[in-house]
């Protein structure tokens, strides 16, 4: 279901269609002005309905696990084209009274004439001294040899310029990896490499941006456990060497935090990454509450940080919009994390109210409500799914609405009527042919409806048609299994596979989805 990368385009001015399909992880990658990091990746997301041991439906991305990535129902970063005013308001944030208290005396002290406690720094640095290696060209010379080996064609951190362009070039060839690693090298020239944790040094907008890609591929490459050493230093983000005005000497009187609203959420989802979801969600929480009060701030006339700011009409309005919309982002990453942990009920509850607090466009207003049937179906409620469906057995389906189509096809997978189904994501797939996710599905509709041979055959036929964007975990993993039902002697079949990731992909994929016993 997740598409192998996405252009993400950080220039938030309205909600579409192509945004709402395309969204995943590069929500984390938007920043307070257009820079190298505005266009990656979307993640491999599980879904509530997904196991192991069967082949599974695929979930498209308007369902709740996938579509509710933070920027694509509320697209409301980019309100103007004055770089100042896009700043201040998008830098805002309201500190503890502690950092407040160090913040003060810094701006009224003689620059340099503090002593530093190192309870006030965050000190961040890497966790592996190595670089990541290519799992499948590890797996290639494992089971395929050395000559099929070397002939593996893919970008690693010493293909590329050693900069910022580098990283973008490693991202957009799906060497996640790679790109893990030119991060590491990037970070050791502030300081932060290796063996850094817990020894001061200075932050900049920049280097903060690169922990944000660094932590955000980390999550997409599933590295719980050094996710999870690596993001530990930067805690919410409130030490005050997070401020500008921390570095008088380099931002002036500057105000607001030069970690981006983005980074904010990631570090506030991570827990959730390495089973820590009640960690998580009061994280959230936390963020939720200082946004509602920067909103009640903008609201009673204050700035965002309760400062007594003369804004114009204009910019009063931009601001709460803004904000308001980092408001909605913030709920949904409440929706992924209460997902995450099975908590259907919060889930549900949380975006109703999200859907009955703003007005939302027509199609919005669909596709929002039809992720919350999936979310019904997740609690095997289909009769409350099929009122969110808006759609019943006595009105025959809109032929031309894929998300119609598809919702149907849930609806009968629920009441175990896979040929109705298969039939519903048939119809899709004919108005979107390129779709993996209706392939997947249908294939596995062609096999609880008796016919495993066709189902193989549809899904080979995908990945020789389109192997660039057939090839995805979870696809393969679907397709292994089905090698496994339909033959004894599978072990080939996935060998072929593996030929053709060491051909067409990066270094990102789990090889595990081949189940080779690796």
């Amino acid at each position: 279901m997740s598409e192998k990368a996405n252009n993400l385009d950080e220039t938030d001015a309205e909600v579409s269609t192509e945004r709402v399909t395309n969204s995943g992880l590069g929500r984390y990658f938007d920043n307070t002005g257009h820079t190298i990091f505005d266009e990656l990746v979307s993640p491999n997301k599980s879904n509530a309905f997904a196991t192991v041991a069967n082949p599974v439906f695929e979930i498209p991305t308007t369902s709740p696990s996938s579509f509710f990535d933070n920027d694509t129902l509320v697209n409301a970063e980019q309100f103007s084209e004055q770089p100042a005013t896009i700043d201040f308001h998008r830098d805002a944030w309201i500190p503890s009274e502690h950092t407040r208290k160090v913040l003060r005396t810094i701006a009224t002290s003689t620059p340099g004439g503090n002593a530093l406690d190192r309870e006030i720094l965050t000190m961040p640095g890497l966790a592996i001294q190595d670089d990541m290696i290519d799992p499948i060209k590890e797996a290639t010379f494992q089971f395929l040899g050395e000559d099929e080996s070397s002939s593996r064609n893919v970008l690693t951190a010493s293909d590329v310029t050693q900069d910022e362009r580098g990283l973008r070039n490693l991202i957009h060839a799906g060497c996640y990896r790679g790109a893990v690693n030119l991060s590491g090298r990037l970070l050791a020239i502030y300081g932060q490499g290796f063996g850094k944790i817990n020894h001061p040094s200075k932050h900049t907008p920049h280097s903060l941006q690169l922990w944000f890609t660094r932590l955000s591929l980390l999550t997409k490459l599933k590295q719980t456990e050094l996710l999870e050493n690596e993001s530990k230093p930067f805690g919410n983000l409130d030490k005050p060497d997070m401020y500008f005005i921390f570095y008088p000497e380099l931002y002036g009187t500057r105000p607001g935090s030069m970690a981006s609203f983005s980074f904010r959420l990631l570090l506030a989802e991570i827990p959730s990454y390495y089973g820590k979801g009640k960690q998580a969600m009061d994280n959230l929480h936390k963020v939720l509450a200082t946004v509602s009060r920067i909103i009640k701030n903008l609201e009673s006339g204050q700035g965002e940080d309760g400062s007594q700011l003369k804004f114009d009409s204009g910019e009063e309005e931009d601001s709460l919009k803004l904000w308001n919309g980092r408001k909605c982002r913030t709920l949904i990453s409440i929706v992924n994390c209460a997902l995450g942990m099975k908590n259907y009920v919060l889930a549900s509850e949380v975006l109703e109210n999200l859907y009955s607090s703003i007005e939302w466009k027509r199609e919005e207003a669909e596709t929002l409500s039809s992720a919350i049937g999936r979310v019904h179906l997740a609690l095997g409620d289909a009769s409350a799914a099929e009122k969110k469906f808006s759609i019943t057995r006595e009105n025959p389906p809109n032929s031309k609405v894929v998300r119609e189509l598809v919702d149907r096809g849930l609806m009968a997978v629920a009441q175990n009527a896979f040929q109705e189904a298969l039939n519903c994501f048939q119809s899709a797939s004919a108005l979107d042919p390129s779709n993996v996710m209706l392939v997947n599905n249908i294939a596995v509709c062609l096999l609880y409806t008796g016919k495993l041979e066709a189902a193989v055959l549809l899904m080979e036929s995908a990945m020789t048609r389109n192997p660039v964007k057939s090839l995805q975990e979870s696809v393969i993993l679907n397709l292994c299994t089905l090698y496994e039902l339909h033959t004894t002697h599978s072990k080939q079949s996935k060998l072929h596979l593996l030929r053709q990731l060491n051909r067409y992909k990066g270094d990102s994929l789990d090889i595990g989805c081949l189940k080779l016993g690796i």
